[in-house]
């Protein structure tokens, strides 16, 4: 008997390569468009976080300019959800606005010129209050007031977040609040 032998594919094992090479392909595709997302999006992610930590830390503490809230000893005027006024330890009227139009907060320090704060924030960084009020005041019953006399707490909720802050968008968003006691109320 004259046997040969062939060392060629079947049709069928083609095929089989070919299959589990899509299946392969299809899930590496899925993970390189996961990491690829995740590379720009953590990032961003981690821009806001800072910008917002930065932004509270500045309206509670202060910096080398300016003590913030939690050195204040009189609440000047709260015009808005979106604005204060008070004078801190060092007898400085110190003022924070959040311009809704613009999604920018502000800072002026006796009367001078509003600055940006954190100064580097990018164009494409918006920050707003939760549900559209940056302050929430509360007198010694823990009851909304929008009477500067009677503030006993300022509570602080803030949002910051890059274009439509989206994971899905690749972008960050993050929110953080703070409550800050009024001095003269203890």
């Amino acid at each position: 008997m004259d046997c040969k032998q062939s060392n060629a594919f079947t049709l069928i094992e083609l095929i089989m390569v070919i299959a589990i090479i899509g299946v392969l392909s299809v899930s590496g595709a899925w993970l390189m468009v996961y990491f690829v997302q995740n590379s720009t999006y953590i990032p961003n992610q981690l821009n806001t976080d800072m910008l917002a930590t930065d932004a509270l830390k500045i309206m509670i503490e202060g910096d080398s300019r300016a003590k913030g809230l939690r050195f204040s000893q009189l609440i000047s005027a709260i015009p808005s959800n979106n604005q204060i006024t008070f004078t801190n330890q060092d007898s400085q009227s110190i003022g924070y606005r959040l311009d809704t139009s613009a999604n920018i907060l502000y800072r002026s320090i006796s009367g001078g010129a509003e600055a940006q704060i954190p100064y580097y924030a990018t164009s494409g960084v918006s920050i707003a209050g939760k549900d559209g009020a940056l302050f929430t005041y509360y007198d010694t019953n823990e009851t909304g007031t929008a009477v500067a006399a009677n503030v006993r707490r300022i509570a602080i909720n803030l949002i910051v977040k890059t274009g439509s802050g989206s994971y899905n968008d690749w972008q960050g968003q993050s929110s953080q609040g703070s409550s800050i006691a009024v001095k003269k109320f203890q």
